[in-house]
């Protein structure tokens, strides 16, 4: 029987990785040489949130109003007794922002505690929460000590070592560490924001700012594929590409022309046009599904509570807004509130007999208020029409 002929002719061709983007959990290990729990790829997870968030104007700025809507107007006592600062350096005003601003990046927010001279009360300090990592679980189920650094890529500088608040009998100068994590299912060591289930949406619109970036400083112009008649040298062809950078790269350059000087018909340089697809109308129409998914993730009932475009404005729309916001208020922000002061609290009270309660931000009055003024200035200018006529 005759064999098939086999064609050995090789075929060049390219694969391309559209994504590997996953919202999964990040993965947890147990360092065996040092002793603590790696948070992440690289142990870099919190890094990776910080670096996300800042790349997106749209999760950023809902992280920010919610940080505001949180801390409200400033802290009191509940019975108008003195209740001091946290520590030396910070009142609770600031104390509170730190605080917030961890739980709402991260989920989870840390502070250092110190046992005074007095043997009783005790000084608060904020710990950044990106740095700080824990060590496994101990026979009874309790994390015992926790290491922090600000870097944990350097094996040349050692973290520092950190006791847990409650795991032994507080000694007096010895500063501890308090960790409050948000319960996650399958999450035994770390926490994650509540809004993670929006992660790839805040990584895209990251890039799309990158998108229009680079549409900016392309001039908007679509890609172009140069015909060369021959094959120069690479300097040669490095130094064509510098030349087509430095005429056609930048806002600056916008509509400049490119001349060809002692071009023959048969030896000539021909310039085609290339375009692959209308990305810019993609993007622009992907642009609102990226700001929907993100508010979604957030519970943000309205866009203009974030301070982000949308819909609701003070034009017509205060009983909207004024809505959206009770409802951001008694569903998000309270919760927040809530968890965040039954752990203070419980230092307030070892130390003044007292607790802290955060006051509101009178924004539902303010709305009102602009309201009435609107309604007011009509009808002075209906009266003065009336009286023109």
């Amino acid at each position: 029987m005759a064999k098939k002929a086999i064609n050995n002719t090789k075929l060049s061709y390219t694969t391309v990785k559209l994504t590997d983007n996953v919202p999964t959990y990040p993965t947890f290990k147990v360092d065996t040489s040092k002793g603590y729990v790696k948070f992440g790829k690289d142990n870099k997870f919190p890094q990776f949130i910080l670096e996300l968030n800042a790349a997106s104007s749209v999760n950023s700025s809902i992280i920010k109003s919610k940080i505001t809507y949180s801390c409200g107007a400033g802290v009191e006592s509940t019975n108008n007794k003195y209740v001091g600062q946290p520590n030396l350096y910070e009142d609770w005003n600031t104390f509170f922002e730190k605080i917030f601003t961890d739980y709402i990046i991260f989920g989870s927010f840390s502070f250092q505690i110190i046992l005074n001279e007095d043997n009783k009360s005790v000084s608060l300090y904020h710990q950044d929460y990106s740095t700080v990592r824990c060590g496994e679980y101990n026979e009874f189920g309790s994390i015992t000590e926790y290491f922090i650094s600000n870097d944990f890529s350097k094996s040349n500088v050692q973290p520092i070592i950190l006791p847990s608040w409650g795991s032994e009998t507080p000694t007096k100068g010895q500063p501890y560490l308090y960790v409050y994590n948000s319960y996650m299912p399958n999450l035994p060591y770390y926490s994650l924001p509540d809004w993670y289930g929006a992660i790839n949406y805040v990584d895209a619109d990251g890039l799309l700012s990158k998108f229009y970036n680079n549409a900016i400083n392309n001039n908007f112009t679509p890609s172009s594929i140069f015909l060369m008649p021959s094959d120069p040298s690479d300097e040669e062809k490095e130094a064509f590409q510098r030349n087509l950078n430095n005429t056609y790269s930048g806002v600056d350059s916008a509509n400049n022309i490119l001349v060809l000087w002692n071009q023959s018909i048969e030896n000539q340089m021909k310039i085609e046009k290339f375009q692959a697809s209308d990305n810019a109308d993609l993007y622009n129409a992907v642009n609102d599904i990226i700001m929907q998914k993100i508010m979604t993730a957030h519970r943000l009932s309205s866009p203009t509570l974030a301070g982000v475009s949308g819909s609701g404005n003070l034009s017509g729309n205060a009983n909207e807004i004024i809505n959206s916001y009770v409802l951001f208020s008694y569903t998000v922000i309270q919760n927040y509130r809530n968890k965040v002061l039954n752990v203070i609290n419980q230092f307030v009270k070892r130390n003044y007999d007292s607790e802290l309660t955060i006051i509101d931000l009178p924004i539902v009055e303010k709305i009102r208020e602009l309201e009435q003024q609107k309604d007011d200035e009509e009808i002075i200018e209906e009266i003065n029409d009336n009286i023109n006529e």
